[in-house]
């Protein structure tokens, strides 16, 4: 091995300590937010609701304007100062807590920062992954994207079993573990290698033209389109119902508190992240479009399936399953829009993926809270699964999804 390789190597290594600790923190603030709202504030589904939408939502509104920096800038020193400003929030959190300041606004303003900042920085690490898989895993994408998914999930499920015990010491420490991880996250992207804009990138061009060109490259790819609207739609459907009716089922229908809604979470996951490691010791799937839409119908069973108001460890068992589908859905799906992004579009054609990923998410959080108060959490359960009957018939019946495979041609920036 010359050195060159090995340094390479611990690149990637660097990268992947980096990216688990990152989320590590993440798993904190997907158990904490939502005891903090829906049992220390004891706030109403509506509440709980409106409160996960803003979770998602300035994500959604910003991450075509971090998909355009990241195809602009220097990415390392991006990510090193976007991941410093990270730490920030939860700090002046835990000091509205420890001064027993804290209501539900306090709770909004914390996660709208958190939301806003992920705009920029979901899409740098992104693409910045691609650059190291380029030079380091002999330009194994996939592989690439399902182990950073991989470490992403187990990370995220580590931090939220660990933040099950907020009940019992409070949300402060783990707010000032979270600042110290996003600095270490901070440190370890020094360790890469810088990354430069791709050459033809102009600093002159209108950042407005950047992201339309981006979106429209991405809707451009009628496989990727395609995708948009299965994960988009199906995100109204699915992500409202776990962030918002999976947290008040743990705290009205089986009595519980920040233990169980981290049980929840960690189960779901914990899924996506063991599904991700076996894609990363698997051969490369070949059909991605078909896994894909595959994948997409565990949700539906799993909210049936509760809907019948089986016992707590049997809902586990079936949030577990749902996770490891949903694990093959988002990394696949991630894979197919890497290995068709061009160099100098990456960035913005994944931002505007990950928009169209995250998307439905706001929307359905608030209309979870507004169904759950007229239906009841359990018959809620049901209607997800309907819509997304007549979403899946139509794209498989109106696009070509189901025969979609990475290898069939990459799209080009028009001259």
């Amino acid at each position: 091995m010359t050195s060159s390789d090995a340094h390479h190597q611990a690149e990637a290594r660097w990268y992947m300590t980096g990216h688990a600790a990152f989320f590590l923190a993440a798993g904190f603030q997907g158990v904490l937010v939502p005891w903090l709202v829906a049992v220390v504030l004891a706030e109403t589904p509506e509440r709980v609701g409106i409160a996960q939408m803003f979770s998602m939502l300035p994500m959604l509104l910003f991450i075509m304007v971090g998909g355009a920096a990241a195809d602009r800038v220097e990415l390392r020193g991006h990510l090193v100062r976007l991941q410093v400003f990270v730490a920030l929030p939860s700090v002046a959190l835990a000091v509205v807590i420890a001064t027993d300041s804290l209501s539900y606004w306090a709770v909004i303003a914390y996660v709208g920062v958190m939301s806003t900042a992920s705009a920029w920085v979901v899409p740098a690490r992104d693409s910045i992954l691609t650059r190291i898989a380029m030079r380091s895993m002999g330009g194994a994408i996939p592989h690439a994207v399902a182990m950073a998914t991989a470490a992403q999930f187990a990370a995220q499920v580590v931090g939220m079993i660990a933040a099950g015990f907020a009940g019992i010491v409070g949300a402060v420490p783990y707010l000032v573990l979270h600042s110290v991880l996003a600095l270490f996250t901070a440190f370890t992207t020094t360790r890469l290698e810088e990354a430069p804009p791709q050459p033809g990138t102009d600093e002159k061009r209108s950042r407005a033209r950047e992201m339309w060109e981006g979106l429209s490259m991405t809707l451009g790819d009628p496989d990727i389109r395609a995708i948009m609207i299965l994960m988009g739609l199906g995100g109204v459907f699915y992500i409202g119902v776990f962030m918002v009716i999976f947290p008040l089922l743990a705290r009205d229908a089986y009595g519980g508190g920040a233990f169980e809604i981290s049980l929840f979470t960690a189960a779901f996951f914990g899924g996506i992240g063991a599904s991700s490691f076996l894609l990363t010791r698997l051969p490369e799937i070949r059909r991605q479009g078909r896994a894909i839409m595959l994948a997409m119908c565990a949700g539906s069973v799993t909210m049936t399936a509760v809907h019948f108001q089986p016992p707590f460890w049997a809902v586990l068992l079936l949030v577990l399953v749902w996770g490891l589908s949903a694990g093959v859905s988002m990394s696949t799906s991630r894979a197919l829009v890497q290995a068709r992004a061009p160099d100098s579009h990456r960035g913005r054609m994944l931002a505007a993926f990950q928009m169209a990923m995250m998307g439905g998410g706001p929307i359905g959080a608030l209309l979870a809270g507004y169904v759950a108060s007229i239906l009841g959490l359990f018959d809620a359960l049901l209607v997800p699964p309907v819509a997304m009957l007549f979403l899946w018939l139509g794209v498989f019946f109106f696009t070509s999804l189901w025969k979609a495979d990475a290898r069939m041609g990459v799209p080009q920036p028009a001259d």
